[in-house]
């Protein structure tokens, strides 16, 4: 089972694990509400590190157990929403039984639901939320921009970065440091970087990549 330590070291949790986590209790009330077993590592993630705002709802937001996890009218368990609500994220029923199963994200409605595979496995797609969230505001130093990325910046994080394999894909590619700090980079169809984000707990750090990358940036969180 996994313990979370590379979401840890991005946001510098030192604190007892039990600080940000919900109650057995709670998570047995939605297993009895909804005749279910939450999958092993869900429920490990919502036991470490569910009730921390900063991971989970600063820009996507990890439903609360109580009475927010339900099923979609299809038979997925939903427990993630995108920011406008325009995406959920879940499991599916017959999948429950596995400790660590994949997560899909409904990109259409719940009447006209159209699924695709996020992530293999819970836990990639948790450390992908906790990394977009890190660098949508939920790490205390993050920065964006929306424009075209040189190539050369590109090649420059390729290099002296290493890419986060099992939740990178062609049009996202994912970058890190020993979870110190996070890149990620938004392609279009023809493998031009359109976007990047950053983000990092420590000051010396985000003042680093600020310098060393080419990038004129749209947000920074100095600006606040």
């Amino acid at each position: 089972m996994t313990n979370w330590d590379e979401i840890k070291k991005l946001y510098n949790i030192t604190e007892k694990e039990n600080k940000f986590g919900y109650q057995v209790d709670e998570i047995n009330e939605v297993e009895a509400r909804l005749k279910i077993n939450i999958p092993q590592t869900l429920r490990s993630y919502y036991f470490t590190l569910g009730k921390n705002e900063n991971i989970n709802n600063s820009h996507n937001r990890l439903l609360k157990p109580n009475k927010e996890i339900g099923f979609s009218i299809d038979g997925y368990l939903v427990f993630y929403e995108e920011n406008q609500a325009s995406v959920y994220w879940g499991i599916k029923q017959e999948d429950l039984e596995l400790n660590n199963p994949p997560v899909w994200g409904n990109y259409g409605t719940n009447e006209s639901p159209d699924w695709h595979l996020e992530t293999k496995t819970t836990e990639s797609f948790l450390l992908l939320m906790g990394i977009n969230n890190g660098t949508l505001g939920g790490l205390k130093y993050n920065a964006n921009c929306f424009e075209t990325i040189e190539l050369d910046t590109v090649k420059r994080i390729q290099k002296n970065w290493n890419e986060i394999n099992k939740i990178s894909w062609d049009k996202q590619r994912i970058y890190t440091n020993d979870f110190e700090e996070v890149l990620s980079l938004n392609f279009d169809e023809n493998s031009n970087c359109t976007a990047i984000f950053i983000g990092t707990s420590h000051k010396e750090r985000f003042d680093n990549l600020l310098e060393s990358l080419t990038v004129d940036w749209s947000y920074t969180s100095y600006e606040e």
